[in-house]
């Protein structure tokens, strides 16, 4: 009878840790999302833009940019540069947290690359083999959120910096 209590006990007390745990790891979340609700206040109406471009990049990762028909079904060709896109997204967001000359330069030139090879690609006939194929949304939103990234961080800097 001891041992079933030992082990009764044992459980009871792993079960009170893991749910001091759980309410740990919920407490931590909702104290990081309260800092970026109150970023997200702090910042200007282009650093908000730039904030909010994150929804359509996250579809311009996700979403194919061409397509081509062969035995009867469409086989849809997903973003090559997909991986850069993710690396733009991060270091745009992180830079909200420091302003400054550098980063504007940084913001540009990393946009401006991204944008040079996006474009570059199906100019080339790099962006797939098969031919005939069509240009989807998601490609045109590959354009588009980097000319946003691009337009914006100069509107933040020019209209919006504190020199």
């Amino acid at each position: 009878m001891k041992i079933v209590e030992v082990f009764v006990d044992a459980i009871g007390y792993l079960i009170l840790r893991v749910k001091d745990l759980i309410r740990l790891i919920v407490d931590l979340v909702i104290e990081m999302l309260r800092h970026l609700y109150e970023k997200f206040y702090e910042v200007n109406f282009a650093e908000k833009v730039i904030f909010l471009n994150i929804i359509p990049a996250f579809l311009a990762i996700i979403l194919p940019v061409a397509r081509f028909y062969i035995f009867d079904t469409y086989f849809y060709i997903n973003n090559p540069l997909a991986v850069y896109m993710i690396g733009i997204v991060i270091i745009m967001f992180g830079s909200l947290y420091f302003p400054g000359l550098f980063v504007f330069i940084a913001r540009l030139l990393i946009n401006g690359y991204y944008l040079f090879w996006i474009i570059y690609l199906p100019l080339a006939g790099e962006l797939t083999k098969a031919h005939p194929h069509e240009i989807t949304f998601g490609y045109y939103l590959n354009i588009a959120v980097p000319l946003i990234y691009f337009v914006f961080s100069a509107v933040s800097y020019f209209l919006f910096n504190e020199r």
